[in-house]
């Protein structure tokens, strides 16, 4: 008889958890597979009718194959008993597929493999940090490549094949909960992820109007609209907004706002409930959070001697940009680290949950501060008086802060070991753990740190970061744990 050493992260729950079936998984990617032609097929037209021809067949191939996958395996049934274990992987892979598949248009332009990698994936997190040594020359298709994968990544990729593809049943429901914030608002799984996905559409259309008739290129106001309202930040220009006119500055950060805001509270408005629209209070704190930071960044650039009203609306700018995690900038970053500080706190914070935004975001963090108030008021009640932490209303679950004590630690190792390998190679260490909050958070922001110039394994591990944080730890690494294939002794 065999005795088992006790592991201090063995658990009696371990008994019941369930590994993922390879092939459960690779039929439920195969059904995904009509988003990686809605990636890559628009682009390739786009670059077809610009005469990039080459460019043009990095996107059609994977489009064509795709194509293929989808129809070989369209009459095949997901088995009713889905896991969630396999619904978190399908979601952290079908994001990594869609990095993959559109490297090789990014090679094509003549970036360096792993250059282009790490390109592909900031468009599918919607991250907007760029290596890329010069965009001047490229034709305006790859501009459009960017912004449309960061379009697609900000909502599409989570919810075209639950809106359109699968029936309703338990499989789309574990894929919606898996991808998909604020499920149990809605009915249905699939009627969710369809009006998120007409509110997104509806929303994108409006902005991209409005920023096409104050920018001088259609082209451009397009593609700043589709980057802007998925939270990302690719720009056609080099040095982002700062070439655009303040009102074309001002309407595109209106993009980001609306898209740091939960989408639920644009499919309450457009159902005329704007009521439970406010009460769901994504609105409050979205507006509390730029209040408070920009008040807060104005002030100290009034301290420092910053008078003029142009530098601080350009400023102003750049934090909203950072709490949103849209990443535009209409300048060089602050070198003076007060500044860079509070920017850090906003990229940190980002946007509220069920918005495209990535960040801790505002409503967790919200909940965390009220850990701290709860602990100081429970220790002045009796011991046996009954005190739940609340919010909103409802009382927070274990289950909860379990998530968001995970998230935090999850976050705080990976920024510790990234701006670990960042000094060993000799970066200065506050633009670093500026470049390294800005990935993590998926912001796209940059104190110069991030470039073409950045060693390969710098630039590996980012890119390993994007993908992390823009699915926030847990689907990553029950993807990468080996406990999650290996059958039970």
């Amino acid at each position: 008889m065999s005795i088992r050493p006790a592991s201090a992260f063995s658990s009696g729950a371990d008994s019941l958890a369930q590994r993922a079936r390879p092939a459960v998984i690779a039929l439920t990617i195969t059904k995904h597979a009509p988003i990686f032609v809605i990636l890559c097929l628009p682009p390739a037209l786009w670059a077809l009718l610009e005469g990039a021809n080459d460019f043009a067949l990095t996107l059609f191939v994977p489009s064509f194959v795709a194509a293929a996958l989808f129809a070989a395996a369209y009459r095949t049934s997901l088995p009713d008993d889905l896991r969630r274990i396999e619904a978190l992987i399908t979601v952290a892979l079908v994001m990594f597929l869609g990095a993959i598949i559109c490297t090789p248009a990014f090679v094509s332009l003549g970036m360096p493999i792993h250059a282009a990698f790490f390109e592909s994936m900031s468009g599918v997190t919607t991250t907007g940090h760029s290596v890329a040594a010069s965009t001047a020359d490229w034709p305006f298709a790859a501009h459009f490549l960017r912004s449309w994968t960061q379009w697609c990544g900000g909502l599409v990729m989570a919810t075209a094949v639950l809106a359109l593809l699968l029936p309703a049943g338990v499989p789309t429901q574990r894929l919606g909960r898996a991808g998909i914030d604020q499920g149990d608002r809605i009915s249905s799984t699939r009627a969710q992820a369809r009006q998120l996905l007409g509110v997104y559409f509806g929303l994108t259309v409006i902005m991209a109007i409005l920023t096409m008739i104050v920018i001088p290129d259609w082209r451009e106001g397009l593609v700043l609209t589709l980057s802007g309202i998925s939270t990302a930040g690719f720009a056609p220009r080099p040095d982002s907004l700062a070439s655009y006119s303040p009102l074309g500055q001002g309407i595109v950060m209106v993009s980001c706002v609306i898209g740091s805001v939960s989408l639920l509270t644009f499919v309450m408005l457009f159902q005329r409930k704007p009521e439970e629209a406010w009460q769901l209070g994504s609105v409050r704190r979205v507006l509390i959070a730029l209040a408070g930071l920009c008040g807060a960044y104005a002030g100290l650039m009034v301290l420092t001697g910053t008078t003029s009203v142009g530098v601080i609306y350009r400023e102003l700018l750049n934090l909203i940009s950072g709490l949103t995690t849209t990443g535009y900038s209409t300048g060089p970053m602050p070198t003076f680290s007060p500044a860079l500080v509070i920017l850090m706190i906003a990229m940190l914070i980002g946007g509220d949950v069920g918005s495209t935004s990535g960040g801790f975001k505002i409503a967790r963090f919200g909940i965390l501060l009220r850990t701290v108030i709860h602990a100081m008021r429970d220790a002045r009640l009796p011991r046996r008086a009954v005190n739940p932490l609340m919010e909103n209303g409802k009382k927070v679950e274990p289950e909860t802060l379990i998530s968001l004590l995970a998230l935090l630690s999850l976050y705080s190792t990976a920024l510790f070991l990234l701006w670990l390998q960042s000094l060993a190679h000799g970066l200065p260490a506050l633009p670093a753990l500026f470049d390294i909050v800005s990935t993590l958070s998926t912001v796209g922001l940059s104190s110069g740190v991030v470039n073409a110039d950045l060693p390969p394994d710098l630039i590996l591990s980012l890119t390993f970061a994007m993908w992390l944080g823009r699915l926030e730890f847990i689907a990553v690494l029950v993807l990468l744990a080996p406990r999650t294939w290996r059958k039970r002794s």
